[in-house]
């Protein structure tokens, strides 16, 4: 069948032939072998840099903890914050309450502050014992700044004052 043509012929035939069976393996099969092969290479690169990146996770969940441990508890309104400032500080003899300043509210990018002052009446050791207790039991706020002073009444009668600054953060979500 084929001693009909010349071996210039056959040649030709069969380079034809090859280069017809080379444009098909590229179609079916090569071209998606390369095209999986550089998705691959990019999935493999965006792995190692999520890998890279899951890495600092683990410290910053503790670290966040550790910060929502500090601020103490955050989502609750506060105004319950403030009633429960009272109850605990009633909770407590020989203190008296002088006065609760209204709350102050700061905002900035990513989260309000509220401040809230109490200040109380009572003998030294009374407004330690309630100054530490507000420090190492009281988680619904945390107390940012304290101070002692003397106020005199009709310049006889001493009176030891325990200003608390109490504040709490929320974040703003957006």
């Amino acid at each position: 069948m084929f001693e009909q043509f010349s071996y210039k012929q056959k040649n030709l035939a069969l380079v034809l032939l090859f280069v017809l069976l080379s444009i098909t393996a590229y179609k079916r099969s090569f071209s998606n072998l390369i095209v999986a092969y550089n998705e691959n290479k990019e999935l493999t690169t965006l792995a190692g840099e999520i890998n890279k990146k899951s890495k600092n996770l683990d410290k910053l969940s503790k670290e966040i903890a550790l910060y929502d441990n500090y601020l103490g508890n955050q989502n609750v309104p506060v105004d319950i914050v403030q009633q429960e400032i009272v109850n605990f500080s009633t909770t407590h003899s020989g203190i008296s309450i002088n006065d609760l300043q209204s709350i102050h509210t700061f905002e900035g990018e990513n989260y309000k502050a509220y401040s809230i002052q109490l200040d109380v009446i009572g003998n030294l050791n009374d407004l330690l014992k309630l100054a530490y207790d507000f420090e190492t039991q009281f988680n619904s706020s945390r107390v940012v700044s304290t101070k002692f002073y003397k106020t005199k009444k009709n310049n006889t009668v001493e009176q030891l004052h325990l200003k608390i600054v109490f504040q709490n953060y929320e974040m703003i979500k957006k």
